[in-house]
């Protein structure tokens, strides 16, 4: 067989791969998958028999809806780390169970708007006094969040002890608007302190407006998303369920740090008014 032989066309190679025109044109663009040669004059392209198994490699992992990130991550150790690449894989396979069950909660949630139940709920109130705060505007994606979260509180409690203040209570942010994948806040992250200052590299200091407060306390994989949002959905269907009315966004109450090696814990909370009741 000669080396010319040896070539084979991106038709036959994308029927030995079940790999569509269109798919082998989007991975070699991304560098997944290039062909080993490109005619010059024709535009043809053509692979080498022994990038089949990367094909089919390549091809099981989409049909599992891997990311073309992760796709890409996974082949670069794949040759020099299989080990490597084994636990990216492994990772992956973990992200899609916990996806899976955050679905299951969303969804569950989802059922009671159809069926009309009213099941048990763990919301307790409380009454807040106004209180001054320290805090910084944000607008991010659901993925950045942590570290987002992170880093502006820990900003926050240096801001309060150049200035002389105590926090006065756990760090927590007031959603403005929805930090999900089709919108991206913006996130008030809130710490509160026992004084006021002057604005200072963009942090804000004012009175918060206190009132009443419905809470809901989560911790672990609830407090992931998009599972979290069901516990927004409890607290609102138990203040409408007694006759109150919201007002006003809610907020998420952080007990630790998003970036600590235990779970997180927090607190869903929401400003309400209890209709006179």
């Amino acid at each position: 067989m000669t080396e010319h032989e040896e070539w084979m066309t991106a038709g036959r190679f994308g029927a030995e791969t079940l790999l569509s025109a269109k798919a082998l044109r989007i991975y070699a663009e991304r560098g997944l998958l290039q062909p080993r040669r490109i005619d010059e004059s024709t535009g043809y392209r053509y692979y080498s028999p022994d990038q089949v198994p990367t094909g089919w490699l390549i091809a099981l992992l989409r049909s599992a809806d891997l990311s073309l990130e992760q796709i890409a991550a996974i082949l670069d150790r794949a040759e020099a780390d299989p080990a490597g690449a084994v636990a990216l894989l492994d990772a992956a396979v973990a992200s899609m169970h916990r996806r899976v069950q955050a679905n299951d909660a969303v969804l569950a949630r989802a059922r009671l708007h159809l069926t009309k139940e009213t099941p048990m709920s763990a919301v307790e109130t409380t009454i807040e006094a106004d209180r001054p705060v320290l805090s910084v505007m944000r607008r991010m994606a659901p993925h950045e969040m942590d570290e987002i979260i992170h880093t502006e509180t820990t900003r926050l409690r240096q801001v309060a002890a150049r200035a002389g203040l105590t926090p006065t209570g756990d760090p927590f942010g007031v959603f403005h608007a929805p930090v999900t994948g089709d919108s991206d806040g913006p996130l008030e992250i809130v710490l509160p302190v026992d004084g006021l200052i002057d604005e200072t590299d963009g942090v804000r200091s004012y009175r918060m407006t206190g009132g009443q407060l419905a809470l809901r306390h989560a911790e672990g994989r609830e407090t992931d998303f998009p599972e979290i949002l069901a516990l927004y959905d409890e607290v609102h269907a138990w203040i409408t369920d007694a006759g109150g009315t919201p007002v006003g966004p809610p907020r998420e109450i952080w007990h630790n740090s998003p970036r600590d090696d235990e779970d997180l814990r927090l607190t869903v909370a929401w400003p309400f008014t209890d209709g006179g009741r």
